[in-house]
């Protein structure tokens, strides 16, 4: 009879244990993130693109910018001397950002830098600053678009220009080098905008001559590609749930009778 009665205790005891060890546990670890690898190159006769920061974030992040809207201090930073530090401690503390990245390269006319970057599937969205060097505070952006599941996709962007500083084109008031030899003159473009919108390019009525300087509707190229073989494990698939489902049934329209 004493048996039968500490037999459960002993049970009784051993699963609180159990259950104690498994709550104390925690939750598990989530996956590592995919990466993904982002190229930019300048499509500009003179321009130079400084170094990039891109960020990969959910939808409920503050945006990078609003059109129309005053620029933040951090980008208007960027757009105005190519200063990146204010916008990624930014987003390093934004709960809805998964990574800030910096690109260690200027990107002059014609060539091409590329950065990995990582996302997982509360944070498919990417944005990105870059200042045009040869201009008061233009930069160059993506705003909010989709990371691929697969393959990569491409975006020609346009400029903009932050409206923190009037387009002057002076010298002075510029963080590049002057032309040689220098030109005299400046816009009067009557202040700052104080908003952002579509950057109307470089006049020549300050120190830097359009016909070098200028650019068309494009000034760069962005292709963000899925990276297969720099993910870790399993990692696309769980950023990208419906990639799994359109792998499995690709391989069942290939698989023989």
């Amino acid at each position: 009879m004493t048996r039968l009665v500490v037999l459960p205790a002993l049970l009784t005891a051993f699963w609180s244990v159990a259950l104690a060890q498994q709550v104390d546990s925690g939750p598990a670890e989530l996956a590592d993130p995919a990466v993904a690898t982002v190229e930019i190159t300048n499509l500009t006769k003179g321009q130079i693109l400084t170094p990039a920061v891109f960020i990969t974030h959910g939808p409920d992040s503050a945006p990078l910018f609003v059109p129309g809207q005053p620029a933040s201090r951090e980008l208007a930073a960027i757009a105005e001397q190519g200063s990146t530090i204010g916008l990624i401690n930014l987003y390093r503390a934004d709960p809805g950002v998964l990574s800030v990245t910096r690109l260690a390269a200027f990107v002059r006319p014609g060539r091409t830098a590329s950065v990995d970057v990582t996302f997982d599937a509360d944070h498919r969205l990417l944005s990105s600053a870059s200042m045009l060097e040869m201009t008061n505070d233009g930069f160059v952006s993506v705003l909010a678009v989709e990371v691929p599941c697969e393959g990569s996709r491409t975006y020609l962007v346009g400029a903009w220009d932050a409206g923190s500083e009037a387009n002057s084109e002076l010298c002075s008031q510029i963080p590049a080098p002057c032309p040689s030899p220098r030109r005299a003159g400046s816009c009067s473009p009557g202040g700052r905008e104080g908003f952002v919108h579509v950057h109307s390019g470089i006049h020549g009525c300050g120190g830097f001559p359009p016909e070098i300087y200028d650019w068309g509707p494009e000034v760069a190229q962005i292709v963000v590609t899925a990276s297969e073989s720099k993910s870790p494990p399993g990692a696309l698939e769980a950023a990208c749930p419906g990639r799994a489902l359109s792998s499995a049934a690709a391989n069942d329209g290939n698989s023989q009778p």
